[in-house]
């Protein structure tokens, strides 16, 4: 029996393949959650979705761990029924979640596949595909959470009086590996691939290898519960019972802990979700470059907390790091409100302090919790958490629009029509109270929008944006880095910039004297499409068109799905519209594109036609000194919180200061 028992739990290469095993679940579980982010933009272009409709398909993930408490109850079954059963049931929850939201996204779904007529019969107004998609995302929210706790209480089992802060340290770090991976390589999948969605597709497949490494796990914990029951011959009753759900939260240490966790990842998820657009307005850098700026948090704590979880083990000091981690939290957000630093060094201070509260806090819950009722207190505690991570980001975009009331300047209809003819303009870059920002350097943005008849220009300005931003259509979409002047007063010029998005139907393009040309993006070959062999279907929402291909032309892009649409005026002989497209060849060899709905390279300011009722919306860099103060008041908290945590473990005597396999006599 000493020669079984040694061969798993006291084995440290069987703990620790056990450890990388596992951690894989959480890190697929991260990827996919991840995975959307980079591919935002092409959701919006190809399934009709605004940037509202995708804050609520990943909201999605949210529903059923805020209001139905999902985190809890799976803990208590977890508690209940045990590791094998509940992982089956929500690892496998996870997966299925995962498989739907690619399937919503794939051709396949979209050319009127499985369940397309059922989701396109009801809530017209929001696309098939977002529909479907925000059924997979809330099944992979339902199973994702929980499978966390499971996870958690499965490295409790086998590393508790062992190493265990160093292992939930290298758990949290393999994690946040899935999403730094996501950030990095999504789109980059999107973009090599024969057709975009294959990145979600991938994303997908690693939550089901995620599910059959769960199942090998099994065979591992089924061994082990066998031992357990051999050596523990004493019949001592160890289940749990609901009454000890109540025993949690009668316990302080607990319930300090919990609102550590609920303030400090309040003040930490919600600011990444934030942080690559706070660099864009704050230091002025692109789109790509914030986001991977942004991403240093991850590879940050990836690294650092299996180390610090390392020093917990061999030293102890976990309230005293989580108080450590607090302060220096608020002090980093003070610092993003306050001062103009190279946001280089306080993200990775950053990412430092996100290292050292969880390498400390997850391992303290089992020195605080007996281990029977450890999955009810990790769901809880992640529960309680996902009340923030709801309610925050809400409030932080609630704060920012408030504060930045002069962020947005509208040049209505006359005034825009001059600006056509001479593509310039200038407008004053003002703060909050009105007073001119001098010798600023800003990245914004500008978008034409063609205004109803029946908006009210009358109306004050709060509601006048309210009615474009719902009704109003955009037409142009370009951001543009300047500088303002010594009186605070900024100029552009439209067309110069990177161009963002455009209505196609907005373009003068003409098929008797335009041609398209569709190359081969790897190679230089190319087909021509002239008037007589396309044509334009101007009732749908973008431009349509099917031709059929000769031997040659089929022979050139049959093996290039990816390729370069570009519309050519050969009378002027200059380009109007360059865009990367993904084709279709159907079984009768003819080649369908929808124009207007792809991946922009360029396009031609002078093509555009300017309706009677335009108006120019420039948004200029936004402040976000108060929204990052309620992170760093949030940090504060935390630090109390932690502070209060040491002070009750000097009563309670559960040993937190004290390395991990040891407690107070």
């Amino acid at each position: 029996m000493e020669n079984f028992k040694k061969a798993l739990k006291d084995s440290p290469r069987v703990r620790w393949g056990i450890l990388f095993l596992i951690a894989f679940v959480q890190a697929a579980n991260y990827y996919f959650y991840d995975s959307l982010s980079p591919l935002k933009r092409l959701l919006e272009e190809n399934f009709n979705i605004s940037s509202t409709d995708y804050g609520f398909l990943i909201a999605a993930y949210s529903l059923p761990n805020t209001f139905l408490l999902m985190a809890i109850f799976g803990g208590v079954i977890l508690d209940r029924i045990g590791i094998k059963k509940t992982g089956f049931l929500f690892v496998g929850m996870m997966a299925i979640g995962g498989v739907i939201t690619a399937y919503g996204a794939s051709e396949y779904y979209s050319n009127g596949g499985f369940g397309y007529s059922f989701f396109n019969s009801f809530l017209t107004g929001y696309s098939p595909e977002l529909k479907i998609m925000f059924l997979g995302r809330f099944l992979f929210g339902l199973g994702a959470e929980t499978s966390i706790v499971v996870v958690s209480k499965v490295i409790v089992k086998w590393f508790k009086g062992k190493e265990l802060a160093f292992a939930f340290g290298m758990k949290i770090g393999i994690a946040r590996a899935g999403s730094a991976l996501a950030l990095f390589y999504s789109a980059e999948i999107a973009e090599a691939a024969t057709h975009w969605t294959i990145a979600i597709w991938f994303a997908a497949m690693l939550l089901l290898i995620a599910f059959l490494a769960f199942l090998v796990y099994t065979i591992f914990d089924v061994r082990l519960d066998r031992q357990i029951k051999q050596v523990n011959l004493t019949g001592n009753d160890d289940r749990f019972r609901f009454a000890d759900l109540g025993i949690l939260f009668k316990n302080k240490s607990f319930i300090y802990v919990t609102l550590l966790c609920l303030t400090f990842y309040s003040a930490v998820f919600p600011f990444q979700a934030f942080s690559p657009d706070f660099l864009l307005n704050k230091f002025g850098m692109s789109l790509t470059q914030s986001g991977k700026i942004a991403s240093i948090l991850y590879w940050v704590t990836m690294f650092a907390t299996p180390l610090i979880g390392l020093f917990v083990d061999k030293f102890g000091k976990s309230a005293s790091i989580m108080m450590f981690g607090s302060v220096l939290l608020t002090l980093i957000h003070l610092t993003f409100a306050f001062t103009n630093l190279n946001p280089i060094v306080p993200l990775v201070l950053l990412g430092i302090s996100i290292a050292l509260v969880p390498a400390a806090m997850w391992p303290s819950v089992a020195k605080i919790v007996p281990e029977k009722r450890i999955g009810s207190a990790y769901g809880a505690m992640f529960s309680i958490q996902n009340l923030g991570l709801f309610a925050f980001p809400i409030l932080a975009g609630f704060i920012l629009e408030t504060t930045n009331k002069n962020s947005e300047i509208y040049i209505l209809s006359e005034e825009a029509k001059s600006i056509k003819n001479t593509k310039e303009f200038t407008a004053p870059y003002l703060n909050n109270s009105d007073k001119p920002l001098k010798n600023k350097k800003l990245l914004a943005s500008l978008t034409i929008l063609d205004m109803p008849d029946t908006i009210n220009l009358k109306k004050e300005k709060s509601a006048l944006k309210k009615q474009l931003d719902k009704y109003s259509t955009v037409i142009w979409d370009e951001y543009f880095q300047t500088q303002s002047d010594k009186e605070g007063n900024f100029t552009g010029t439209l067309g110069t910039d990177s161009t963002d998005k455009i209505n196609i139907h907005s373009l003068n393009i003409n098929p008797e004297k335009d041609i398209i040309i569709i190359s081969a993006i790897d190679t230089s070959k190319s087909i021509i499409l002239k008037s007589n062999n396309y044509k334009i279907d101007t009732t749908l929402n973008y431009i349509n068109f099917s031709s059929k291909l000769n031997k040659n032309d089929l022979d050139i892009l049959k093996d290039h799905k990816n390729v370069l649409l570009t519309i050519y005026d050969t009378i002027r002989k200059v380009r109007i519209l360059e865009e990367e497209h993904n084709v279709f060849i159907d079984e009768n060899l003819h080649l369908r594109c929808k124009i207007g709905k792809s991946r922009l390279r360029y396009a031609n300011f002078d093509y555009l036609i300017l309706p009677d009722n335009a108006v120019i919306k420039i948004k200029t860099p936004l402040n976000y000194t108060f929204t990052i103060l309620i992170f760093a008041v949030l940090g504060l908290f935390g630090f109390i919180f932690a502070l209060l945590l040491k002070r009750e473990d000097k009563k309670s005597g559960f040993g937190l200061e004290l390395p991990s396999n040891k407690k107070n006599k």
